[in-house]
C-alpha cells in the first residue's frame, strides 16, 4: 500500500520509471552513473504518479494524498510538476514522462516496472558517531571533499529523518533543516580604499543570486531578505536558521583601476565549515563571466546536475562586451532603490549598457522593467508607456527566449492593461522557467489576487515568503489574500509577521487597518492607520482610508477634519486620489445635501475630470442625493473617456470591497426607468461575484452587492440575508445601507431596521470607547 496509514511506518519501494531508478529510500533519480538527489515531496509526487501509471490524477487528489495536511493550492502542483519534469528530462513537446491533461490533471506516460532487487543500488545512510574531537575535520587531506562528506551524511540523515516519521503528514511549519541544497547569496562586501563601489557590489550580488536560481534542484532565497544582513556579524548558522537555507555564498570586491579581486566563499550553515573558496582577479567587465563560473563551481560542490536547459539560460544572460556588463550591474543595483531618481538613472545606465551591446537581451528586458516603473513613481499611464516597453520585450524574446525575468516583465505589463489570459500565460512561463524567482511569484500572486482568487493568490505568496523570508512584502500580501478569505486568524498572524519584518513601511500598517476593519473592529483600524500615517504622512490613500473608519462611526465632523488636513498637506494629490474625492463628497452631502455635493464638485472641479474611475464614484455621490441625471451624464463621460479600460466595470479587486461600477450603471439605468439596461448590468455583476465566491473570496463588501442585486430585483427577503451576512463578516457601514438608493425599499422592513439598530449600537459603543481613550484626564487628576 503506497498511500495510507502504514507509510509512517514503511517508505515505499524503488521503482524503475522510464529510464530512471526512483529510489524514495533516500529520494534520487539514478540514470546509468548520473545520479541526483529529489526533495522528499517531489519524490512523493513521482511515486503517487507511479501508483496509477497511465490514469490521470486530479490536482484535487494529488493536494490530498502528497500535500495532506499543509495549506497549499494549485501553485504548489503546478511548481513540483515542473520541477520534477525538470529532473526527468522531460522537457520536450509531446513529453515522454508525465502528461498534461487540460482541465483534468496529470497522468503519468513513462512505463513503470519493479525492478530486481539484488541490482539496487544501497541506499545513503546516515552513520551513528560520537563527539568529534576539536579540530578532527581539520586534520584530513583533501579538507573539501571531506568536508562535503561529512555535509551529504548531514542531509540525507535529516531527510531519512524527516521521511520516516512524516512521509504525508508534513505541517506547514518549516522543517529545522532544508530538505534539499538551498542557499543564500549575501551582500557583496565593498573592500575598495573609501568604499566606492558599494553599487557596483549590490548588482553583483543580484545577479550572482539571479545566476544561481538557474541551477536546478537548487533554492535560493531572495537577494531582498539577503540584503537584510548586510553590515550584521552574523554567525552562517544563525543565519541558516533564519532563512532556511542550507548553504550560504559570502563575497568580497576590492577594485582597483579597472581590475577587480573578487573573493567568494561557500559555506555549510549546518556546521559553518568552508565547503569551496575562490578568488578571481579580473577586468570590470567580465564581472558576468566570474558569476557563471562561481554557479557552476557552487552547483559541482553541492553535487547538482547542469542540464542543457541551464546552459541555454545562462547563454541567455551573457553579454559579449565587458564595458555593457559593469553599465549593467551599476543599472541593477539602481532600480533596486525603488526611488524614481534612482529610477531614471537606472533607465539611463541601462540604455548605456545596450548603446555598448546592442544584442543585451538581459539589459533589454531590465530597461522596459523601469520604464514600466513610472507608472507607479511618476504616475504616468501603463499605455502611455507601452511604445518604449513592447519593443524591447519583443526584440528580448527573439534573441533569448528562455529568460524569465523577460516573461515576469511582460506578464506583469498585461496585468496592469487588464489582459487577463496574456498576463496569467507570460507569469506562468516565468514561474515554470525559473521556480527560483520570487519576483515572478509574486507579480502572479499579485495577478490573482487583482483577479478576485485569493486561494491561488496565497499559494504563490507562500512560495514567495519562502523564497523571501526577511522581506516584508510577500506576508502583507498573504494577510491581504487570508483577509479576503474570511480567515482572519490567520491574516493576523500574517499581518503580525509582516510588521516585525517591516517596522518602517507605512503600506504593512495600511494592511493591518483594513483587517481590523473587515472583521468589525474600527477602532483598532484606526489605530494602524494612524501609525501609518506616522510612517509616512501624505499617503493618500491612507488617508481616505482613515476617514472611512471614522465615517462609519458617525464621527462626521472628526472625518471632515482629517479631509481637510489631507488636502491641505498636497492640495494635487488629494485631487487625483478617486477613493478620498468619494468620501469628501459622502462627507459634503452629510453637510448639506445635494447643494453640498455641488459645492464641493465645483472646488475641486471634478466635473471636468477625465479619470473614469473618479467620474463614477461621483456618480453614485448624485444618485444618493436623488439625482439621477446628473449620474447618468457623469458616466456616460466617464465610458466615453480615453482612459477608460472596459475591464473596470468587471474589477474584483473593487467588488471585494462592496464597490462596482457596474452597479452603479444599473443604479442610474434603473432610475431612469431603463430596467433592461439595468438587469444587463446586474447579470454581468452577478456572474462575476458567483466566480470570486467559487474562487474563496468571502468579503462583507461582497455581500453587500449581493444584497444590493436582489434589492434592485425586488427579492427583500434575499437582500436582508445578505446584509446580515456581511454584518457577521464585520461590516458596518450603516450609513451606506441607509443613504444607497437600491436598498432604500428595505427601509420599511422590521429585519432591516433592527439590523441597522444593532450596527448603530455598536459602532455608537466604539465611538465612545475612542472619546473616552482621547479626552484629556479631568483637572486636577
Amino acid at each position: 500500500m503506497l498511500f495510507g496509514h502504514d507509510t509512517m511506518s514503511r517508505l515505499p519501494d524503488p521503482l524503475l520509471i522510464g529510464d530512471w531508478l526512483a529510489d524514495p529510500r533516500d529520494d534520487s533519480l539514478t540514470r546509468g552513473s548520473e545520479r541526483v538527489k529529489v526533495e522528499p515531496r517531489t519524490m512523493r509526487l513521482l511515486m503517487r504518479l507511479a501508483l496509477t501509471p497511465g490514469v490521470v490524477v486530479s490536482q484535487d487528489e494529488l493536494l490530498e494524498s502528497v500535500w495532506s495536511g499543509v495549506v497549499v493550492g494549485p501553485a504548489s502542483v503546478y511548481q513540483s510538476m515542473s520541477q520534477l519534469r525538470k529532473l526527468l528530462g522531460d522537457t520536450d513537446d509531446p513529453p515522454r514522462y508525465i502528461e498534461t491533461v487540460a482541465r483534468k490533471g496529470y497522468r503519468l506516460i513513462a512505463t513503470v516496472a519493479s525492478p530486481d532487487k539484488a541490482k539496487l543500488p544501497a541506499p545513503e545512510v546516515a552513520i551513528a558517531a560520537g563527539p568529534a574531537k576539536p579540530g578532527a575535520a581539520l586534520l584530513a587531506a583533501p579538507v573539501t571533499r571531506r568536508r562535503i562528506a561529512w555535509s551529504r551524511v548531514a542531509a540525507v540523515a535529516a531527510v531519512l529523518l524527516v521521511s520516516g516519521f512524516a512521509w504525508f503528514k508534513l505541517g506547514p511549519q518549516r522543517p529545522p533543516l532544508p530538505a534539499s541544497p538551498s542557499i543564500v547569496v549575501l551582500p557583496f562586501t565593498d573592500m575598495t580604499d573609501g568604499h566606492t563601489q558599494q553599487m557596483f557590489c549590490d548588482g553583483l550580488t543580484q545577479e550572482t543570486s539571479s545566476w544561481l536560481a538557474q541551477v536546478p534542484s537548487l533554492r535560493v532565497v531572495a537577494s531582498s531578505s539577503a540584503f537584510a544582513y548586510r553590515d550584521r556579524k552574523q554567525d552562517v548558522r544563525a543565519i541558516g536558521r533564519e532563512l532556511n537555507t542550507s548553504h550560504v555564498l559570502e563575497g568580497s570586491l576590492r577594485r582597483s583601476g579597472n581590475r577587480v579581486r573578487i573573493s567568494v566563499q561557500l559555506i555549510d550553515t549546518n556546521t559553518g565549515f568552508e565547503l569551496w573558496s575562490e578568488t578571481y582577479n579580473e577586468e570590470a567587465g567580465d564581472v558576468l563571466r566570474v558569476q557563471e563560473e562561481v554557479a557552476r563551481k557552487v552547483a559541482g560542490n553541492l553535487e547538482l546536475r547542469i542540464t542543457s536547459d541551464t546552459d541555454k539560460r545562462f547563454d541567455a544572460r551573457r553579454s559579449k562586451a565587458g564595458p555593457a556588463q559593469e553599465l549593467f550591474l551599476n543599472a541593477r543595483a539602481q532600480s533596486l532603490k525603488i526611488d524614481s531618481a534612482a529610477n531614471e538613472l537606472a533607465i539611463t545606465l541601462f540604455r548605456q549598457a545596450l548603446r555598448v551591446d546592442p544584442d543585451f537581451a538581459l539589459a533589454k528586458v531590465y530597461l522596459a522593467q523601469a520604464i514600466g516603473n513610472r507608472r507607479y513613481l511618476d504616475s504616468q499611464r501603463i499605455e502611455d508607456l507601452l511604445p518604449d516597453i513592447l519593443p524591447l520585450l519583443a526584440e528580448a524574446e527573439k534573441a533569448a527566449p528562455e529568460l524569465a525575468e523577460l516573461y515576469a516583465v511582460r506578464g506583469n505589463v498585461y496585468t496592469n492593461l487588464r489582459r487577463h489570459e496574456l498576463a496569467e500565460r507570460d507569469l506562468k512561463r516565468a514561474v515554470e522557467i525559473d521556480p527560483n524567482s520570487s519576483d515572478s511569484t509574486r507579480m502572479l500572486g499579485r495577478y490573482y489576487l487583482l483577479q478576485g482568487q485569493p486561494r491561488e493568490a496565497l499559494s504563490y505568496y507562500t512560495i514567495a515568503e519562502a523564497l523571501e523570508p526577511r522581506d516584508f512584502g510577500p506576508p502583507t500580501f498573504r494577510c491581504i489574500a487570508l483577509v479576503d478569505m474570511a480567515q482572519f486568524d490567520e491574516a493576523d498572524k500574517a499581518c503580525a509577521r509582516a510588521r516585525m519584518l517591516g517596522p518602517q513601511s507605512a503600506w504593512v500598517y495600511s494592511v493591518s487597518s483594513s483587517l481590523e476593519a473587515a472583521r468589525g473592529r474600527p477602532d483598532d483600524a484606526l489605530r494602524y492607520s494612524e501609525q501609518s500615517l506616522q510612517r509616512d504622512d501624505n499617503v493618500m490613500e491612507v488617508q481616505a482610508e482613515r476617514i472611512s473608519w471614522l465615517r462609519r462611526l458617525d464621527l462626521v465632523k472628526e472625518a471632515a477634519a482629517d479631509f481637510r488636513a489631507a488636502v491641505a498637506a498636497d492640495p494635487a494629490a488629494a485631487s487625483r486620489n478617486q477613493r478620498l474625492m468619494f468620501y469628501g463628497a459622502v462627507l459634503s452631502v452629510d453637510g448639506a445635501g445635494a447643494r453640498g455635493l455641488e459645492a464641493f464638485a465645483r472646488e475641486f472641479d471634478l466635473a471636468s475630470s477625465g479619470d473614469p474611475a473618479l467620474l463614477f464614484e461621483l456618480a453614485y455621490a448624485w444618485l444618493t442625493v436623488g439625482d439621477d441625471a446628473r449620474a447618468r451624464a457623469l458616466i456616460e463621460r466617464a465610458m466615453t473617456s480615453r482612459e477608460f479600460n472596459g475591464e473596470d466595470l468587471d474589477s474584483a479587486w473593487l467588488a471585494r470591497t462592496g464597490r462596482s461600477y457596474r452597479l452603479i450603471g444599473a443604479q442610474a439605468a434603473k432610475a431612469g426607468g431603463d430596467d433592461a439596461a439595468a438587469e444587463r448590468q446586474l447579470a454581468q455583476l452577478e456572474n462575476l461575484l458567483a466566480r470570486m465566491l467559487d474562487a474563496g473570496v468571502r468579503t462583507g463588501g461582497v455581500y453587500v452587492l449581493k444584497a444590493q442585486i436582489a434589492a434592485l430585483r425586488g427579492k427583500d427577503a434575499d437582500a436582508v440575508a445578505a446584509l446580515e451576512r456581511a454584518s457577521g463578516l464585520g461590516w458596518n457601514a450603516a450609513w451606506i445601507a441607509e443613504r444607497d438608493p437600491s436598498l432604500s425599499r428595505l427601509r420599511g422592513r422590521t429585519e432591516f431596521r433592527d439590523l441597522l439598530a444593532a450596527m448603530r449600537a455598536r459602532n455608537a459603543h466604539i465611538a465612545a470607547k475612542l472619546g473616552q481613550e482621547r479626552s484629556p484626564p479631568p483637572a486636577g487628576s
